[in-house]
């Protein structure tokens, strides 16, 4: 008899849609790297449609309505999730199987960040949230994993202190504890992108010519980057540098319930163009959100990746997958220094990592790439090299060997248990506070943005008026 294949219950708190965020693309790409060895059911959120699949089942869910994922997980044979799905579907914490929770994005560091601009009360309230999700799923977990070896010994300090590494768990694991928590960063797919006919990109702007040498923000624009500083290095070059354009994709993210992707920054990012002289010519705001299945032929059509961001702990644990994205389309890649996966790009020779807050490091690294082909030739054949090495296949593997043969850790202690029962009591009511605030705070946030707008449209319509007139 054919041996019985394991049941698995991956559970998204993103949207699974024809539109993607990073969450949601990490799940559904994973999800089909299980489906080589495991039965998959996807569960996403049912406000969008998901494409069709014929590797795994997608099973549309209600979130934040507790129960919801019930009738599933008597199905399942092992559950894996994410971050906020714990606070919204409470079934999965209590549930009695084994439980792979997915630590890529260090919430309690993002958080930090990401509201570090909101009223204190606000964020404040996101701390306590935050760290009360993150150690229920700490104290519930069978198997964790996450993006990088930074990431592996902040968790593993974590899991140190909530008692999750202990002489029983040590004893019943591999000395290293790879058996505890494994490093799954996210991948590519094994083909790089091919370019779309008619051009995706080149033609959908004024300035974007045939011609044009394209610097691709292939992401949201989030507190802790530094887009004023490229469009800064972009103006200096117009002259040196006419045909470079620096193009940013900064739409609405897909997910209505997640933090907004356009913050500040953007207005800011944009009134800096405008007073510059280069909005709308060296420097382009994309006001679109791209399909998952379009980004390919967009990132085809750039010449040179970029990422630039701010110095700080938020950094030094992230994951930029977009820097993955770069590498799938094989480009070469500028990016601020910081952070471990620039460095591994570096590294292998298909980026080139400039210090934060650096406008001249900048300014020299793209004149350096406009003006020889040679460097973004042989950066490109590094990428090349490079890729190879980071398909979803071999990223999802530590995943993969947990799923086919789960197991689950010993227990910390009964003490530890009714805490841990405790704090998941406690999710569900501060989620309800929570989410109250974060309601209004985004409220809050979207007037202000819509008012900025307004502000740019006026000013754009008034630098166009007086081109038109010559003054």
């Amino acid at each position: 008899m054919p041996e019985r294949r394991q049941q698995i219950l991956f559970v998204s708190t993103d949207i699974i849609g024809s539109d993607m965020a990073g969450p949601g693309i990490r799940a559904w790409e994973l999800a089909h790297a299980l489906a080589a060895r495991c039965v998959v059911t996807l569960a996403a959120p049912d406000s969008a449609t998901p494409p069709h699949s014929a590797a795994i089942r997608v099973l549309p869910y209600r979130a934040g309505q507790a129960g919801a994922l019930t009738p599933a997980l008597a199905a399942a044979d092992v559950v894996v999730g994410q971050g906020f799905v714990f606070e919204r579907q409470p079934e999965l914490l209590a549930c009695d199987l084994p439980l792979a929770i997915d630590l890529y994005d260090p919430l309690i560091i993002e958080g930090l960040d990401l509201y570090a601009s909101a009223e204190l009360a606000v964020a404040e309230a996101q701390h306590v949230r935050y760290q009360a999700l993150t150690e229920a799923q700490l104290r519930r977990g069978d198997f964790f994993f996450c993006a990088t070896e930074p990431q592996r010994d902040y968790w593993l300090g974590a899991l140190t202190g909530v008692g999750r590494i202990n002489p029983a768990v040590v004893r019943a694991a591999d000395r290293e504890l790879h058996q505890v928590i494994g490093l799954v960063p996210s991948g590519i797919a094994s083909a790089p992108p091919a370019a779309a006919s008619p051009p995706a990109l080149r033609g959908t702007h004024p300035a974007l010519g045939d011609d044009a040498m394209i610097a691709l923000w292939a992401g949201g624009l989030w507190e802790w980057f530094d887009p004023q500083l490229l469009v800064r290095a972009v103006a200096a070059l117009r002259d040196a540098c006419p045909r470079l354009r620096l193009v940013f994709f900064a739409g609405a993210r897909p997910n209505p319930d997640g933090p907004p992707i356009t913050t500040r920054l953007r207005a800011e990012a944009e009134a800096c163009a405008a007073e510059l002289g280069v909005l709308d010519q060296s420097v382009i705001f994309l006001d679109r959100w791209v399909p998952y299945a379009a980004r390919g032929a967009l990132l085809a059509e750039a010449d040179i990746g970029v990422s630039a961001h701010l110095p700080g702990i938020e950094t030094h644990f992230a994951f930029r997958t977009r820097l993955l994205d770069y590498l799938w389309a094989r480009l070469p890649v500028l990016c601020t220094a910081g952070d471990s996966l620039g460095a591994a790009f570096a590294a292998a020779g298909c980026a080139r990592q400039v210090p934060s807050h650096d406008l001249a490091g900048w300014v020299a690294a793209f004149r350096q790439l406009y003006e020889q082909a040679e460097t973004r030739q042989a950066m490109r054949s590094a990428a090349h090299t490079l890729a190879e090495q980071w398909t979803w296949e071999k990223a999802a593997q530590p995943l993969l060997t947990f799923c086919t043969s789960p197991h689950r850790l010993p227990a910390i202690t009964p003490a530890a248990d009714a805490r841990a029962a405790e704090l998941e009591a406690a999710l569900a009511e501060r989620g309800r506070y929570v989410a109250h605030v974060e309601h209004e705070y985004q409220r809050a946030v979207a007037a202000l943005h819509q008012q900025q707008r307004g502000i740019m449209a006026r000013l754009r319509q008034r630098l166009r008026a007086g081109r038109k007139h010559g003054t």
